[in-house]
């Protein structure tokens, strides 16, 4: 079982990551192409509904993961018929979210105009455009996206990961073709619902053929789905509390200070996104191997795994912070240019947002694996409190700086100190004195590294490409032989960092 969940997360990471490159790279091309052929303004557009429409996803309240943690079980023991009951459920559940998400949007159109401070494109339908978002939002909820989740709980996401890779990279060669020859945001935008359209039938058509024998039919017993329900409960807080630390950052931001901020913002969050989409990658692709091993295998041996991760992961969310710290600016002054380049203190404060957000990436597994979202509840409902109310009030006081603060000082609070002592004390039963230990040690290697390596970094004098390879070429070998030198100091992570050496397992 062990050797299974290993590889199918080695085979989940593979495909996440070619997956991951190809959504993040050809879509930054195509953002490319929009600010310099079109203007900032559509960026500003682009990040703008992006966000409305991720706040009208909460509707969704989480209901997937639920679903994929109560799968979890009915998989290993190869219950047909209680797998069967809960697609049913699913089904249903994500057709009324759709139908609901399509109502709120209709509902919120006559007020977009108040969204934006200052003017936007007038050759934009503001209501037509979003419409086409709305659209491309709604149809996976209303057709086949409730399937999604069979090949999700059975470990098998490389066959999402491979889809998506092969259908986005043909959208958005078509994307850019159109924007470079029209120069037309409406042809451009419209592909994004055709290959919606087309994801989502080839993704059916798959787990048809992979699971013949597994039918949405049946009712699951009420115990069960009060079991879920409470369970949903506590996932709609977290969501809630999910869209407000990001995407109300865009909204607030272009009420605040206009669509050229809020393209700033974007610009710099894309990178951030993308960064953390790759460590992304890497935990989704643990996320059902250790949720099967959280259903079969002792506290002990899964308290074990969650230490090695979380040293494993330190190690990568640390180099990638150290690798924003150095890089960040000068790849913005080469992707955008000197006029959209954000101040030092912006930047560092992107970097620290960043390593607090990453830190709590693998106790996530965990406590989504062991279903801890009900007893998250509270700690979601004061993060959410707190954040909206620092980041209308900072917002409006110092700008983009104040935003990016207020998500820094809720996310560190409520979502790292909070939850992982709940986590640590109702699932592993016992103190957090020692995770928060290790994560301070950590924290504070990370620190002195990225330090030294920023000076190094800032005596490279030459800019453009050379000097950002240079600078690159600094930040792969230098943190990380000092990160491997440090990390031999110490038994345990000496024997962490020796077994993955000869295992090659990366991760597992």
């Amino acid at each position: 079982m062990t050797k299974n969940r290993t590889f199918n997360a080695k085979r989940n990471m593979l495909s996440g990551m070619l997956n991951k490159i190809i959504v993040l790279t050809l879509p930054f091309i195509i953002r490319t192409i929009i600010i310099r052929e079109l203007g900032v303004e559509y960026a500003g557009l682009s990040t703008l509904f992006a966000s409305i429409l991720q706040v009208l996803n909460m509707t969704e309240l989480g209901f997937s993961s639920a679903v994929i943690f109560s799968l979890y079980k009915p998989m290993a023991d190869g219950d047909n018929d209680a797998i069967c009951a809960l697609m049913a459920f699913y089904r249903k559940i994500y057709r009324i979210v759709g139908v609901v998400i399509l109502m709120a949007g209709i509902i919120i159109m006559p007020f977009l105009k108040y969204l934006i401070k200052g003017s936007y494109p007038d050759t934009i339908n503001l209501y037509f455009l979003f419409v086409i978002y709305l659209v491309n939002t709604v149809f996976s909820y209303l057709a086949f996206a409730y399937k999604n989740v069979l090949l999700s709980a059975s470990q098998r996401q490389d066959i999402i990961n491979n889809v998506s890779s092969i259908l986005d990279t043909l959208k958005c060669i078509i994307q850019i073709i159109v924007l470079i020859i029209w120069k037309n945001y409406y042809a451009y935008i419209i592909w994004n619902v055709i290959f919606t359209i087309a994801n989502n039938l080839v993704v059916a058509y798959i787990t048809k053929h992979r699971f013949p024998e597994l039918r949405c039919k049946g009712i699951i017993g009420e115990e069960k789905k009060q079991k879920i329900v409470k369970q949903m409960k506590g996932l709609a807080i977290s969501q809630v509390s999910k869209t407000t630390r990001n995407s109300l950052d865009s909204i607030v931001l272009s009420a605040c200070c206009g669509l050229l901020a809020v393209t700033i913002y974007g610009n710099y969050y894309y990178v951030f996104s993308a960064v953390l989409g790759f460590l992304g990658v890497i935990v989704q692709s643990i996320s059902a191997g250790v949720g099967n091993s959280v259903a079969i295998e002792t506290v002990e041996k899964n308290y074990e795994d969650f230490k090695r991760f979380n040293y494993y992961m330190s190690w990568i969310g640390g180099w990638c912070t150290i690798a924003m710290l150095c890089l960040y600016q000068p790849f913005m002054d080469l992707w955008v240019g000197k006029e959209l380049i954000a101040s030092f203190e912006i930047m560092l404060l992107f970097c620290i947002y960043f390593y607090i957000v990453q830190m709590g990436q693998i106790r996530s597994v965990y406590s989504n694996a062991a279903g801890l979202w009900w007893e998250f509840r509270w700690l979601e409902i004061f993060e959410i409190i707190i954040n909206l109310t620092l980041n209308i009030s900072l917002g409006l006081k110092f700008g983009l700086a104040g935003i990016i603060f207020a998500s820094i000082i809720a996310v560190f609070i409520f979502s790292i100190i909070g939850t992982t002592i709940i986590t640590i004390r109702l699932y592993f039963k016992r103190s957090s004195a020692e995770y928060f230990f290790y994560c301070g040690v950590y924290c504070a290697v990370i620190l002195i590294v990225a330090y030294f390596t920023y000076l190094i970094c800032e005596m490279v004098v030459m800019g453009g490409i050379l000097g950002l390879s240079l600078k690159l070429c600094i930040v792969v070998l230098l943190p990380n032989s000092m990160l491997f030198l440090i990390s031999m100091l110490q038994k345990k992570h000496r024997n962490y960092l020796l077994a993955l050496i000869r295992k090659n397992h990366y991760l597992v």
